[in-house]
Order: C-alpha cells, then structure tokens, then sequence
C-alpha cells in the first residue's frame, strides 16, 4: 500500500463519518468528487492506465463512476453502523466529514504529485 492509497483510504473514511452522523446524501457527490481528484494523480493508478492503453480522458468516466460507488459504499457502512442505534452515532456538523476528506485528497495529491521516477 503507497501513500496516496492511505490518504485515499482517509478521504474514504470521511464518507464513513458522513454515513455515521447522517448527514445529507449530497455530501456523497462531493467525497466522490475529491476521491476522483486523487485517483487521477495516484502514480499507481497512473502507471496502470498507460500500461491498458488508456488516456485519462478515456479512463475518466469509469474513475468516476467507481469512487461515486465506493464513497457512496462507504457512506452506507457508516451509516448501517448508525441504523441501530436510531440515527446518528456521532454528532458532527456537515464540515468535518468533507474536512476530513479534503485532508484525505491534499495529502494523495501532495504525495503524488511529488517528483521522482515517472510511470
């Protein structure tokens, strides 16, 4: 595991919280969204679509449709988690879980974007 791939597993964490606190489901689309932002400068990711042949522009619209299904996946764990207990477990403003995500995403994007090797 590399490091943008522990900072994609914060911003992953961030829906988590979402779901748990049982925020808002637009809060899904903007995780999504910084999720998408890190998985296009992930080197790991970067090195697999050139070794499928694959432009970023052509790749784009899978990558957004797979972290739209994972934010939204780890939203509803959060909130399965949160379901028992009649609502929210954590009392959270809306903030903190796209704090959180945001975090996730500068982080992935600061150790992916730093220099070295190329893919």
């Amino acid at each position: 595991m590399n490091l943008p791939q522990i900072f994609y597993a914060v911003i992953l964490f961030g829906a988590v919280l979402g779901g748990a606190t049982g925020i808002d489901a637009w809060v899904i689309v903007v995780i999504a969204a910084l999720a998408v932002v890190a998985n296009v400068f992930d080197p790991t990711a970067r090195q697999k679509r050139a070794e499928d042949g694959k432009t970023l522009t052509k790749a784009l619209p899978m990558i957004v449709v797979n972290q739209v299904i994972w934010a939204n996946l780890a939203f509803l764990i959060g909130l399965g988690v949160a379901w028992p207990f009649g609502g929210s477990i954590v009392a959270l403003p809306v903030l903190v879980p796209l704090i959180v995500s945001a975090i996730g995403c500068a982080g992935a994007l600061a150790a992916g974007m730093k220099p070295g090797p190329k893919a």
